[in-house]
């Protein structure tokens, strides 16, 4: 009889103890999660950050390409050669897209871990935040192609302060990308601090 209700007792022990491992591994698990979450949000936000200063530099740089009288091609000795304005503007512009190229692949390198720890809309956010970065190089690309009138329209719309409704849009899609970001990670990081302040001193 005894030895019946100590079989019991061992088999209820097991169970109760794998149950509490079980729980023990998830709340692990979710602890890990939960940090990682936080580690990549703010990654994301300084990358994000980081590319939004990267971009007004960047069309700053661009805009100068583009402006009237000041970076158009000359001609000497028949052969078309760069005034020596437009050799600094183009200069600046390269050392500036340099920056950029690095911001925009630090944007990149976020995608992944966008996806898989947080959804899907953080990843087009920062995909869509890239795009600027492309619009830019696109537009610088095909200057020599343009037409007077469309290169006015260019500086119009990269130059800071200038009115122009595509530089509106631009303005308004970048500032939109980071608003989004900012929604998903910024509460990550919030949370965080929430959770060590709750956690008192380390003694």
């Amino acid at each position: 009889m005894l030895s019946g209700i100590g079989t019991i007792v061992g088999a209820f022990a097991v169970i109760w103890a794998a149950r509490l491992g079980s729980g023990t591994f998830e709340s692990w698990r979710e602890q890990k999660i939960s940090e990682r979450r936080i580690d990549q949000a703010e990654r994301i936000l300084i990358a994000t950050y980081d590319a939004r200063r990267s971009l007004g530099d960047l069309r700053h740089a661009a805009a100068n390409l583009f402006a009237p009288g000041s970076a158009q091609r000359g001609l000497q000795d028949g052969a078309e050669a760069l005034t020596s304005e437009a050799a600094k503007a183009h200069s600046y512009y390269e050392t500036l897209r340099e920056t950029a190229s690095l911001a925009r692949r630090s944007l990149a390198d976020c995608l992944p871990t966008a996806k898989a720890l947080f959804d899907a809309d953080l990843e087009q956010a920062i995909g869509e935040l890239m795009k600027q970065f492309d619009i830019v190089f696109a537009d610088v690309g095909w200057r020599a192609e343009l037409s007077p009138d469309e290169r006015q329209a260019k500086w119009k719309k990269l130059t800071p302060g200038v009115p122009s409704e595509d530089r509106g849009t631009m303005d308004a899609t970048i500032a939109a990308q980071v608003a989004r970001i900012e929604g998903i990670c910024l509460p990550q990081l919030r949370a965080a601090g929430r959770k060590r302040r709750d956690a008192g001193p380390s003694v």
